[in-house]
């Protein structure tokens, strides 16, 4: 059985959500549009509902380890709240990182997307 993680983009305009084996190749992503007008329990609806279809599909013959979220704006690491964001209106100081681990009941790592797009550049290298 192989490891594989998911990773969700989670901007204002657009949600990217990817799952990617142990050693960052890509298995399979998905993009939809980020419902932001509708409010952030619909975002997260939305992000819920595609990282459960694609970890199903995959979780019989591969382990999930963990998700991590990129997010714009202002993220405190220790708590998992959303501090400020711009691009997402009305998600200051959300709970977002226990919202989405209570609801998938796995890991998750939030992020700033700025960061988290300079840590996958480091590990595989621009392309």
């Amino acid at each position: 059985m192989s490891d594989f993680s998911i990773g969700v983009d989670l901007g204002g305009t657009n949600l990217r959500i990817a799952a990617v084996d142990q050693d960052g190749r890509l298995i399979e992503k998905v993009t939809l549009g980020t419902k932001v007008a509708l409010g952030r329990s619909r975002v997260v609806d939305d992000m819920c509902d595609a990282v459960l279809h694609m970890s199903e599909k995959y979780c019989n013959s591969s382990n999930l380890v963990g998700i991590g979220i990129g997010v714009p704006g202002i993220i405190d690491m220790e708590t998992g709240m959303v501090r400020e964001s711009p691009n997402l209106p009305g998600w200051s100081d959300y709970p977002v990182r226990a919202e989405i681990e209570s609801r998938l009941g796995t890991r998750v790592l939030l992020e700033n997307d700025a960061n988290a797009a300079a840590f996958g550049e480091k590990w595989l290298g621009g392309r």
